[in-house]
């Protein structure tokens, strides 16, 4: 009886695992010009029902040299239309919260990264395919945008800058109060 109730565990786990996984993309992140890319790259896995959960790692670790590992990422599904303002114009889009000035850290900083992406490469020039908003102390910031792009640092011709699409954040001087509800 042990043996079969392992086996029933072990498919209801393999079947939880496969419902949810159901697709996946690596991108890189390029500038707004395309020029450059920046040192991190997403790598997501979405699934559950209509896709609408993902959740993945921005990889700061292989090419920006963190020190601590990878941020964590986790999020859903959004429709973006362009009334919406953001330079993510359709979808379809992933919104994500990402860790990634923790990550850099190994200590809690106060600030939350926030991400709007895209699931494949941009085509179009001035279509652009990721944003990155920036929150803390009650106020957020767009802080940053560009291209996706499946060339990755490291392995791409494209320069890369020393800096993640979160280190950009800390040049912006955009500052927009948070209105509650």
């Amino acid at each position: 009886m042990k043996l079969k109730s392992l086996a029933v565990i072990t498919l209801f786990v393999l079947g939880c695992s496969a419902a949810f996984a159901q697709g996946s993309f690596t991108l890189g992140f390029a500038t707004p010009g395309g020029e450059f890319l920046m040192c991190d790259y997403e790598q997501i896995q979405y699934g559950g029902y209509n896709n609408f959960y993902m959740q993945g790692i921005d990889n700061i670790t292989d090419a920006c040299s963190a020190e601590f590992g990878n941020a964590t990422v986790e999020g859903v599904k959004v429709s973006i239309t362009p009334a919406d303002g953001s330079p993510v114009l359709t979808g379809p889009a992933y919104a994500y919260a990402d860790n990634i000035y923790d990550a850099f850290s190994d200590a809690f900083t106060g600030a939350q990264w926030f991400v709007i992406t895209q699931t494949k490469p941009s085509k179009l020039l001035k279509h652009y395919a990721w944003a990155g908003y920036i929150g803390f102390d009650g106020y957020e910031f767009l802080a940053d945008y560009g291209y996706l792009t499946s060339e990755l640092p490291g392995s791409s011709s494209k320069p890369v800058l020393n800096q993640t699409t979160a280190g950009a954040a800390r040049q912006s001087q955009t500052r927009t109060k948070t209105i509650q509800k």
